[in-house]
């Protein structure tokens, strides 16, 4: 008896005097590591200002996100204040804890702990009652006083906490353990974050980091904030659009590397783009025998570009594609002084740029045969043009405004681009190079009365279809 008695007492001192690699008590326990960030850039002129790295403990779960100033490698830790870059009107971000002071010191990591249980307070000591005291007589109501002058406005604070946001400092402590960290653009303002801030908010059984990812944001046509032509008319209405101006979505992630605790650990990130730079080029024919016009701008469309990123892996998600408007520079074969194009000009290059996350092709549906495939007009891998001309009136001898509207699926095209490599399991897809170039071998043959063809044969070749023709637009 005497024995189990002493080796009870022994488990007992040990369980109290010990914690397990895995902490429960991180709030006010010292078992933490100071951890800070460093970047390899490949273009350092391109980089970000703020990036967020995900601090993701695999073990015993935990999570934060940090942000790190990219000039001086200081951060700090943001947890689930929003991350969404609209919703920041400065560079500053309010402290998490506003019991606690600075969340960027200390042993302070309460701010994303979805583990730690804070200790009950001592209870306070019974005071001595006071002696009641004497009524006071009542005093004269005080005169008025002179409005007071406006005060400066005083840095912005976190509603409901009253707290100031916490400085960018070289380290941030954080519990110890097996974590996995990936790093991405935090003030990208193409970027949806909402999933993001939905992971830091849930538990992690509900909400997996597998299933967590970034999502450029997409527009209606009617919307205003969309940077649109006019007169667009959407032939291949299937999805919606992004932005023609997204800036380039850089990423990186870490494989499981452990933290440990009393100890400064440095995690290097190189991170890559995810989005691919890509030229389109195509030629407009024009034969004006018969009517004399001359083009004066070009207007497009590319649809099949991926909009979703997962967050563990970088891959892109080829069931959630989006499209792209963008304008075109042309180039006139035979120039007027201005460098325009002229009615005697026979011949025009169009040619547009775009930084996107690639560009997939229609899929091939069940039962569908590859001619099936090619005559898709909708979906994934379709491009429109919409040309405005200026149309010569000989009666009058003045011009007139018209657009000229075309639909193509680059099918072939796109095979021949070689844009994306598929995942093993054909359910993502990530870029074949940070360039990239579409070029569409098929000539939009414009004669004043309709889009068509120039006819090179065979069924390698994509081909343009008209789709609308308005005369008079104000443009």
């Amino acid at each position: 008896m005497n024995n189990k008695k002493l080796l009870y007492t022994l488990l007992l001192g040990a369980t109290l005097t010990s914690c397990a690699e895995v902490e429960i008590c991180e709030r006010d326990h010292p078992h933490q590591g100071d951890v800070n960030f460093t970047y390899t850039w490949n273009k350092p002129e391109d980089k970000p200002n703020r990036m967020g790295v995900l601090c993701y403990r695999v073990v015993g779960q935990w999570k934060q996100v940090a942000e790190v100033n990219t000039d001086d490698l200081t951060l700090r830790l943001i947890g689930e204040t929003t991350i969404t870059p609209e919703n920041r009107p400065n560079e500053n971000r309010p402290n998490e804890n506003p019991d606690e002071g600075d969340n960027t010191g200390g042993d302070n990591t309460g701010g994303g702990d979805n583990t730690g249980v804070a200790e009950p307070s001592e209870p306070n000591e019974p005071t001595e009652p006071t002696e009641p005291t004497e009524p006071t007589e009542p005093t004269e109501p005080t005169e008025p006083t002179e409005p007071t002058e406006p005060t400066e406005p005083t840095e912005p604070t976190e509603p409901g906490t009253g707290t100031t946001p916490p400085p960018f400092t070289p380290t941030v402590k954080i519990p110890r353990g097996y974590y996995k960290f990936a790093t991405f653009p935090l003030d990208n303002p193409s970027i949806d974050y909402s999933e993001l801030e939905q992971f830091m908010k849930n538990d992690a059984k509900d909400y997996p980091l597998q299933n967590v990812g970034l999502s450029y944001k997409v527009y209606d046509i009617k919307d205003p904030k969309l940077n649109k032509p006019l007169a667009w008319q959407d032939f291949n209405p299937y999805a919606k659009y992004i932005q023609p101006d997204v800036e380039p979505l850089y990423y990186d992630s870490t494989t499981v590397q452990k933290l440990y605790a009393d100890r400064q650990t440095t995690f290097e990130f190189k991170p890559k783009i995810l989005s691919q730079n890509i030229d389109i080029n195509f030629n407009i024919v024009k034969n004006t025998d018969e009517v004399q016009f001359k083009v004066t701008e070009v207007w497009a469309e590319i649809s099949g570009v991926p909009t979703y990123i997962k967050m563990n892996t970088g891959y892109l998600d080829i069931t959630k594609t989006s499209k792209m408007l963008f304008k075109t520079d042309i180039k006139p074969s035979n120039p007027g002084d201005d460098g325009n194009d002229t009615n005697e000009n026979k011949r025009i290059a169009c040619h547009g740029n775009i930084n996107v996350t690639g560009v997939v092709n229609v899929q091939r549906g069940y039962g569908e045969t590859l001619a099936d495939v090619r005559k898709k007009i909708y979906g994934p891998g379709i491009m429109q043009v919409v040309i405005y001309t200026e149309v010569y009136n000989p009666k009058t001898g003045q011009t007139f405004p018209q657009k000229w509207q075309g639909i193509i699926n680059l099918y072939n095209t796109l095979n021949q681009a070689k844009l994306m490599k598929t995942t093993s399991d054909n359910k993502y897809v990530y870029r074949n190079g940070e360039h990239g170039a579409i070029n569409i071998s098929a000539e939009i043959l414009l004669d004043g009365k309709t889009v068509g063809n120039i006819d090179k044969g065979g069924d390698a070749l994509d081909r343009w279809i008209q789709t609308d023709s308005d005369i008079n637009i104000d443009i």
